[in-house]
């Protein structure tokens, strides 16, 4: 499997001239990575952005994963900011937070505003910079891992939240990667986070974006 750069390798000897190869980078919460938890070999799952790098090696790009665990969307403002000067050459930025935010603030319509207001600030500095943003949606919850009527309440406040950023990225003309439909309970490691098929389909369905607005073949 091709390399992927990892933030937690960031005071690494390597990194620093690797960071500058860095074509499609990739921001957010433990969907995207555990790189406050150490090497990648130490993390619980494995995430997304690995197995998009096998994707993207065939048309040269590589990827760079900056995802934090347990961030929220207020903190990848400026983590995106960070990222834009940490890989100067990147064209693509793919950016999904919002699951820590509903987690620890449920009122769904007084949260779901926020993590898009905090969403279009992220896509706003890419922008600004000349690169391209690339937005995930809140994936669905493990509903096999709690009660039922937990479990549509999850299911209920990402609706909620979903179709409210869709309606966003539509009127800001924003690449949007929609998770709910092609991520199912057999897709999950725990209660939140994918396990290596679930993030497989994910890279699946970033890639597809991807080479859709990179004009890739294939």
């Amino acid at each position: 499997m091709p390399p992927v750069l990892h933030l937690a390798d960031r005071r690494s000897p390597a990194f620093e001239p690797a960071r500058l190869a860095v074509d499609v980078a990739c921001a957010g919460d433990s969907i995207t990575g555990w790189n406050n938890f150490g090497p990648a070999r130490d993390w619980p799952c494995r995430t997304y952005p690995e197995f998009l790098a096998t994707l993207c090696e065939p048309q040269g790009l590589i990827v760079g994963d900056g995802g934090i665990a347990g961030e929220v969307s207020l903190n990848g403002v400026d983590q995106v900011r960070d990222y834009l000067r940490l890989f100067p050459n990147a064209r693509y930025f793919v950016v999904g937070y919002g699951t820590n935010d509903l987690g620890l603030w449920p009122d769904v319509e007084e949260t779901s505003p926020r993590v898009i207001e905090n969403l279009g600030r992220m896509a706003g500095l890419i922008r600004e910079a000349g690169r391209r943003p690339i937005l995930l949606n809140v994936p669905p919850a493990n509903g096999s891992m709690f009660p039922r009527a937990i479990a549509e309440q999850l299911r209920c406040h990402r609706a909620y939240h979903n179709g409210r950023l869709g309606c966003f990225c539509r009127d800001a003309d924003i690449p949007l990667v929609d998770l709910n439909p092609v991520l199912r309970d057999e897709h999950f490691a725990d209660e939140l986070h994918p396990n290596d098929d679930g993030a497989k389909i994910i890279a699946g369905e970033v890639y597809r974006v991807l080479r859709d607005i990179a004009g890739i073949a294939g």
